[in-house]
């Protein structure tokens, strides 16, 4: 599904293709998944689509299955479907937890949990803190080698580079 996501200008999920992108979700939740990966997935094609009531239903459905690292990320798109909609103080608490999580089992997620969190700081006008999360995760993404990755942490940390 990754090829049928993208980021806008924003940094936000949006669909390459959103025909092609609504069968993928249709089809895979016409399966009736449980499974929390599953589950994710249709979540994340619904958030991109743009459907953030249903994106969140299924994600909140997700996050009860969820174990491990599928728990981290799930948090994380929690956060973002809230955010995407609005509701700041709402997403907070998902980020949060995903960075605590990832902090305390899954390390090698903390760079995502800080850019996410990072690009909620933004979007919150704390331009200073997210700048502080977001070179956190650049620094990580660097050590890591992936081009892609630091691409991303670079925009994000353009779009906070206002006076803070």
């Amino acid at each position: 599904m990754d090829h049928l996501i993208t980021l806008d200008p924003t940094g936000r999920m949006v669909p390459t293709d959103r025909p092609a992108l609504e069968h993928h979700v249709t089809a895979l939740l016409a399966t009736a998944p449980t499974d929390a990966r599953e589950l994710r997935q249709a979540g994340v094609g619904l958030l991109a689509l743009g459907r953030l009531p249903d994106a969140t239903a299924l994600l909140e459905r997700a996050l009860a299955a969820a174990e491990g690292p599928t728990r981290v990320a799930v948090r994380i798109n929690l956060g973002d479907a809230h955010r995407y909609a609005g509701a700041l103080d709402a997403a907070e608490p998902h980020y949060r937890e995903a960075l605590r999580l990832a902090r305390a089992d899954h390390p090698g997620l903390v760079h995502f949990c800080l850019q996410h969190l990072g690009k909620h700081r933004t979007d919150q006008g704390r331009l200073a803190e997210a700048r502080t999360l977001l070179t956190e995760a650049l620094t990580l993404r660097q050590l890591l080698g992936d081009a892609s990755l630091v691409a991303s942490t670079e925009a994000a940390l353009r779009a906070a580079a206002g006076p803070g």
